[in-house]
């Protein structure tokens, strides 16, 4: 990995700064981004190391130039996409826009930059299997950024703006993978559930269903950001080189108890 680069997105704080954090110590050098420069330069600090930074709002029309300019022309060797915005941190058009139009375009911009064996690692959430399937055909229809403001009418608030822009991530994940694998490359999605980082406290806070998801999961807690940010760092590895176009739950089995085979029976 001599000549590539770990980029990672939301790395100023909580999942994103666990991810850069467990690629710095597997040997990466790491280009972290988010939308606050003081704070990147201050995670970058902590880290050690000859890591970069950039600061952008990954939804502004020229972040992909900035991005490619970053770059400067190295092949990149693993992404971890943990930029986004929860439900209730913004208007829904806001969280389509961020969640899921940006990241389509992120994949623009990185699909012709991989190298050969790298791996793109973007969050969707295990709320796209609380969503549901039923809807899949019109999202998946969705293969352009400026078209993803088309399936607002299928939302009725922030929460479910939320739920479907992470489906759209798993599905663009399935769509994407012929792409990446043409050039050697892979690109998988990872869905965790409730996670101990101030976005994941603050929908707990806000949404006392969540509470009680987690207490009724198989494993009744909220996950450490390491232990997600693990996940993210094994499939950038080659140790799952044969991983692509999927989904990896870590949720605890939070969705198992709530809508698999391991929720109680209905009474009678």
């Amino acid at each position: 990995m001599s000549d590539e680069i770990a980029v990672v997105t939301g790395a100023a704080s909580g999942m994103g700064e666990a991810a850069a954090r467990l690629l710095s110590q597997a040997g990466w050098k790491v280009l972290l981004c988010d939308l606050a420069g003081e704070r990147l330069q201050a995670v970058a600090d902590r880290l050690g190391g000859p890591h970069e930074v950039l600061g952008g709002d990954i939804s502004a029309p020229d972040y992909g130039e900035m991005l490619v300019a970053a770059l400067g022309g190295r092949p990149i060797g693993a992404l971890v996409h943990c930029a986004g915005l929860s439900g209730s941190m913004a208007e829904p058009a806001r969280i389509l826009e961020v969640n899921l139009a940006a990241t389509m375009r992120l994949v623009e911009t990185i699909r012709p930059r991989m190298a050969s064996g790298a791996c793109a690692v973007l969050f969707s959430s295990n709320g796209a299997y609380f969503f549901g399937s039923a809807k899949d055909e019109q999202i998946n229809a969705v293969r352009t950024p400026e078209a993803v403001a088309s399936l607002a009418p299928m939302i009725t608030s922030s929460g479910s703006a939320y739920t479907l822009s992470k489906r759209g991530v798993k599905l663009l994940v399935e769509r994407e993978s012929p792409a990446f694998g043409a050039r050697g490359a892979r690109i998988v999605s990872i869905s965790p559930g409730s996670i101990d980082t101030p976005m994941g406290r603050l929908e707990m806070e806000r949404n006392p269903i969540m509470q009680d998801l987690v207490d009724r999961a198989a494993l009744p807690r909220s996950a450490a950001a390491e232990e997600v940010a693990a996940v993210a760092a094994f499939l950038c590895s080659p140790a799952a080189s044969f991983i692509t176009g999927t989904d990896i739950l870590v949720d605890g089995g939070m969705i198992a108890t709530a809508v698999g085979a391991a929720r109680p029976a209905a009474p009678g």
